[in-house]
């Protein structure tokens, strides 16, 4: 995503564009010319370029806006907003109807949260977007110049706890910020009319920055309780390694100077007069849903609503491009799945006359499975029957009736005590599931008396 940051000064009006999420920054800026046309130089600028509302970030200088740090006893921002909104009507020193403000966190302790409120004219504001409007793009941001000081010393520096609270000194062509930073977050601001060209102009100018330092220090110390300076940096537009040598002595603190253009490798400035990068780039690669907001509040609703509409569009668009693809995907599946119910009902149709004579040939081994299984369980129970014949008990005749599974026994023995004995053996063979005597008869031989008989065995059924 393409961001562009507009800053506008007395003199200059510049562009920065940060790339994807400000990895890369380009900065550009163009003289106002003698009738002070800015909208016309911001068109020069853009020329070639057609950024949406979303994508602009407007920068109103922070000698333009108004501060107060106030200490409210909640912590939910539901809660703040509306108190932020009661102190502003009753102790702000314009009508609420002719301000536009927002406010920030600088701390929260013990249930009660300290924050910034500030706030601007809306002449103010409406001017400096009737200057992006003409220049031919609409404010997404419109933000305080303090935030952009404040990226740009993210960017540029690791912070250090032992040298924070910090006091960033932003020296511009026509104004100079003075932004107190501690952890990531902005405690204090000040800014003055008096650029590079201004201090440049004077012979004590280390002594009047360090003056203006000193009056940073008080106000910090009244507004924030327990803040105080800990380390100065100077950056910015002038001969700043030659300032803070002064500067330092002056106010017994650590002082260093960082060039401003060190952040951003590769970026253009075409300009013939000194600018400083600081504000613009800062901004260009900060993360916007921190950053202060100006915007009056019927803009703000406006553009809420068109990224509403924009979202809402792009969720149609995802699920139109969802159900197409799933109407896709079903639609292949289904010729898929008709491919391969064509192949099956081949292999169906050539195989169907070898399934039938396998199954023939299946019933068939089932039924001479069937009998071979008859015919051993019938051996194997006429072995268990010899083996079970005593040499008393002597068989005449043996018959099978196989459809129903019984085998009749005929013979003779000594007595009919032997008959019941051998009917015993005949019990323990298995697979005969009953035993019934027919009949026995007593009968004389020359060899001597003899018991005739008829057993009828039962096999079990299987």
């Amino acid at each position: 995503m393409r961001r562009m940051v507009i800053e506008t000064t007395r003199t200059t009006v510049r562009l920065a564009i940060a790339e994807g999420r400000g990895a890369r920054v380009r900065i550009r800026a163009m003289p106002i010319g003698a009738t002070g046309e800015a909208s016309e130089a911001l068109r020069e600028l853009l020329r070639g370029l057609k950024p949406s509302a979303e994508q602009v970030v407007g920068v109103i200088s922070r000698e333009q806006v108004i501060t107060r740090v106030v200490k409210f006893p909640a912590v939910e921002y539901g809660e703040l907003t509306q108190m932020v909104e009661l102190y502003a009507k009753g102790q702000l020193p314009y009508p609420r109807e002719q301000l536009v403000m927002d406010f920030h966190l600088l701390s929260q302790q013990e249930g009660f949260s300290t924050v910034a409120i500030v706030a601007c004219q809306r002449d103010t504001v409406e001017r400096q977007l009737a200057i992006l409007r003409e220049g031919g793009v609409a404010a997404g941001l419109l933000t305080v110049s303090s935030w952009g000081v404040l990226g740009w010393y993210r960017r540029t520096l690791r912070p250090d706890a032992s040298q924070e609270p910090c006091l960033v000194v932003n020296i511009d062509d026509t104004r100079t910020d003075l932004v107190l930073v501690s952890g990531g977050r902005i405690l204090s601001s000040r800014s003055i009319g008096q650029g590079a060209q201004d201090w440049e102009a004077v012979t004590e100018v280390e002594e009047l920055l360090a003056a203006e330092v000193e009056r940073s220090r008080a106000a910090i110390r009244k507004e924030v309780a327990g803040a105080e300076v800990r380390s100065l940096l100077l950056t910015g537009v002038g001969p700043l390694a030659q300032w803070s040598a002064s500067v330092a002595q002056r106010l017994g603190l650590p002082v260093r100077a960082v060039e401003a253009w060190d952040a951003f490798q590769g970026a253009m400035a075409p300009l013939a007069i000194p600018a400083s990068p600081v504000v613009a780039g800062g901004l260009a690669c900060s993360d916007l849903s921190a950053v202060l907001n100006l915007n009056p509040p019927e803009l703000r609703m406006h553009i809420r609503h068109r990224q509403q509409v924009r979202e809402l569009t792009t969720v149609c668009l995802l699920l139109i491009g969802v159900l197409a693809l799933g109407v896709h995907l079903l639609s292949l599946r289904v010729s898929r799945e008709r491919q391969l119910a064509a192949r099956l009902t081949q292999a169906i149709t050539r195989l169907e006359p070898q399934a039938e004579q396998v199954q023939h040939q299946a019933r068939a081994v089932q039924v001479v499975s069937t009998v071979l299984g008859d015919r051993r369980r019938l051996a194997a129970h006429l072995a268990e029957l010899f083996r079970s014949t005593p040499s008393t008990v002597l068989l005449e005749a043996l018959t099978f009736e196989r459809a129903k599974g019984q085998m009749t026994v005929r013979g003779s023995t000594v007595s009919t005590q032997s008959v019941l004995d051998y009917i015993q053996q005949l019990e323990r063979i298995n697979g005969i599931d009953r035993i019934d005597l027919r009949y026995t008869t007593q009968r004389s031989s020359p060899a001597g008396d003899r018991t005739d008989f008829e057993l009828i065995l039962t096999q079990r059924a299987s």
